[in-house]
C-alpha cells in the first residue's frame, strides 16, 4: 500500500536523516558496494547515539541512584502507606517526601521518557525513509528511475501495469502511470509475486533486461541476503530480524536491571514490575518489528547493542568511583 505524506514533524525529520543517509550512503558505497543500505544504518544508528549519549548517561545515573535510594524510600513506605492509615493525605506526604528525596539526589524520574520522546520520532521516520528510499538516497533513485524508464519503454505498458499497481493504490489517492515519479512509486511497491507475473508478459530479451535492473535494484536494497526495504514479516529470512531485536532488547533490559541492582532490599511489587517489563519490553519491540522495513530493526538492533555496552561501562565507572570495585 501507498503510503501518505508524513506530517509536519515526522516529515521535517525524515528529510533530515535523508540527508544524513544519501551522503553517508554515497561515501559507503564508493568504497563497498555490497550491503552499503546496512552498513550505513550501522553508521548512522552510531551518530544518532553519539548525539544522545549525555541524555543516555544520565539515564543510567540516575537509574543507580535511584536504586541506591530503595532503602530510604522503603522507609518511608513503611512510615505512611503501612501504618494502616492509608489515606489520600498519607499518600500524599509519601509522594512529597520521595520527591523531596530525589530532587536532593539530583534524581529525575522521567528521565527515560525524555530519550524514548526523542528516539520514537526518528524511529518512525527512518520506517518512512526507508519505505521510500528511492526519493532520499540518489543511488537507489537512480536506479529506480533507469528501471521505471524501462518499463515505460514498452508499448502498451500501462494496460500490464496497471491491474498491479492499482490494488496499492488507496482510495484517496491518484497516480498517473504516463508520469516518471509515480511509476517509481509503483516500482517501489511491486512485491517479488508482482514481479514475477509482470515478468511473465514478455519474451526472453525484455525480461532479461528488466530482471537485471530489478537485480541491481534489490543488491542496493540488500543487508546480508534481507530485504530492509520491505517489512520483516514472518517468513524466511526477514523474521531473523524481529527473533534478533526480542533476544537484544532483552539483553539490554536485563543489563540494566542487573546493573542497577546495587543492594536486595527492593520490595516485591518491584521486583515484580521489573520482571514484567523485562518480558514485555522484548516482545512489545518485535511484534513492531514485524510490520516495519527491515531497516528499523538494524537500526534497533544496533542501538541497543550500543546501550548494552554503554550501560556495562558507565556502571562500571560509577561503581569504581564509588570505591566498590
Amino acid at each position: 500500500m501507498m503510503q501518505k505524506e508524513p506530517g509536519i514533524i515526522i516529515g521535517s525529520i525524515t528529510r533530515l536523516l535523508g540527508w544524513m543517509f544519501n551522503r553517508v550512503f554515497c561515501v559507503i558505497y564508493n568504497i563497498v558496494q555490497s550491503n552499503a543500505l546496512g552498513v550505513s544504518i550501522v553508521v548512522i544508528t552510531v551518530f544518532v547515539r553519539l548525539l544522545i549519549l549525555p541524555l543516555s548517561l544520565q539515564q543510567v545515573k540516575s537509574s543507580i541512584k535511584m536504586q541506591e535510594l530503595q532503602p530510604q524510600i522503603k522507609k518511608l513506605r513503611e512510615k505512611y502507606l503501612n501504618s494502616g492509615q492509608n489515606n489520600p493525605e498519607t499518600q500524599k506526604k509519601f509522594n512529597f517526601e520521595v520527591q523531596k528525596l530525589y530532587n536532593q539526589n539530583g534524581i529525575n524520574p522521567v528521565g527515560g521518557c525524555v530519550l524514548a520522546f526523542i528516539q520514537l520520532p526518528i524511529f518512525m521516520a527512518l520506517n518512512q525513509l526507508l519505505a521510500n528510499s528511492y526519493r532520499y538516497i540518489s543511488v537507489i533513485g537512480d536506479a529506480y528511475k533507469v528501471l521505471a524508464e524501462k518499463i515505460m519503454s514498452i508499448p502498451g505498458y500501462i494496460t500490464l501495469v496497471r491491474p498491479l499497481a492499482e490494488p496499492k493504490v488507496p482510495s484517496n489517492m491518484q497516480i498517473d502511470l504516463r508520469l516518471l515519479t509515480d511509476m517509481q512509486k509503483v516500482v517501489n511497491k511491486l512485491t517479488f509475486n508482482d514481479w514475477d507475473v509482470f515478468l511473465s508478459k514478455f519474451d526472453f530479451v525484455t525480461k532479461k533486461q528488466i530482471k537485471e535492473l530489478l537485480i541491481k535494484k534489490e543488491s542496493l536494497e540488500n543487508f546480508l541476503g534481507i530485504d530492509l526495504i520491505e517489512p520483516c514479516g514472518i517468513k524466511w529470512p526477514g523474521v531473523i530480524i524481529p527473533i534478533l531485536v526480542i533476544l537484544v532488547t532483552f539483553l539490554s533490559s536485563y543489563l540494566m536491571a542487573k546493573m542497577t541492582e546495587q543492594n536486595q532490599s527492593n520490595d516485591e511489587v518491584s521486583g515484580s514490575q521489573q520482571k514484567i517489563f523485562l518480558l514485555i519490553m522484548p516482545l512489545l519491540m518485535g511484534f513492531l518489528t514485524l510490520n516495519l522495513s527491515s531497516g528499523v530493526g538494524v537500526y534497533w538492533i544496533t542501538s541497543s547493542l550500543i546501550q548494552a555496552l554503554q550501560q556495562f561501562c558507565v556502571n562500571n565507572f560509577y561503581r569504581k568511583s564509588k570505591g566498590e570495585v
